[in-house]
């Protein structure tokens, strides 16, 4: 009865850690997803007397796509340079409003902001080495130095970090992608670039496994006939 109790749990808490990440990722969409398709269904229902599940975050992509195009119009600048005017002047609102500004316009800049390949670079001092993605593949010139610019990413939040300038003799490319480095990064170290972290030539092979157990088999056979003897 023990047995079966400890293989129940056992399987019950794998079943749980397999299912967890999903089963989170479906609950925050699902959460989201009510809460942008209540903004407008209340008035959906008020005013069209229309209560369709999902409308209402239908309705909500199709306004923002509408001020998205109208931004990018003559009429859409003026209109927002008016709303900056009057939220940047606001005691309370102006410091939400320029933060969440600023966080725009760094998603709209990480769109086009690629990495070109990890590096590995000695740093801070002679010994020491980290793993920098580098930047641009070409070079800017800094003071008449050819300098190659290199960011360092913290651990564990790879968001974070900062800049540095390098020669093409102070790095070196690294063979894995970028992905990988990350990685590395994020988890301090603990994940490798490469899932296979045992040494192959440890184990046999298929084709001297076979012979492996016939030597075995005749030796124990030998040892047998011994005792008989």
């Amino acid at each position: 009865m023990r047995k079966f109790f400890a293989w129940l749990k056992k399987n019950i808490l794998t079943g749980i850690f397999i299912s967890a990440p999903a089963v989170v990722t479906i609950y925050v969409f699902w959460i989201v997803f009510r809460f942008l398709d209540g903004i407008l269904a209340g008035l959906l229902v008020y005013f069209f007397d229309i209560k369709i599940p999902g409308l209402g975050f239908v309705a909500l992509l199709a306004i923002l796509c509408v001020l998205g195009f109208l931004t990018r119009s003559y009429i859409g600048n003026k209109f927002l340079s008016l709303t900056d005017a009057i939220f940047t002047r606001l005691p309370v609102a102006k410091s939400i409003y320029s933060a969440i500004k600023q966080i725009g316009k760094f998603l709209e800049i990480k769109k086009t902001f690629v990495f070109h390949a990890p590096v590995m670079i000695e740093y801070p001092r002679k010994g020491l080495f980290v793993i920098g993605l580098l930047v641009n593949e070409k070079p800017t010139n800094i003071n008449g130095k050819n300098l190659y610019p290199i960011f360092i990413s913290s651990t564990p939040n790879p968001t974070t970090g900062f800049l540095i300038f390098a020669k093409k003799s102070d790095f070196i490319e690294l063979d894995m992608t970028i992905e990988e480095a990350m990685k590395m990064v994020v988890s301090a170290g603990i994940l490798s670039p490469t899932e296979e972290l045992i040494n192959e030539k440890s184990f046999v092979e298929p084709g001297k496994l076979n012979s492996l157990h016939k030597t075995a088999k005749v030796k124990i056979e030998k040892v047998i006939d011994l005792d008989n003897d």
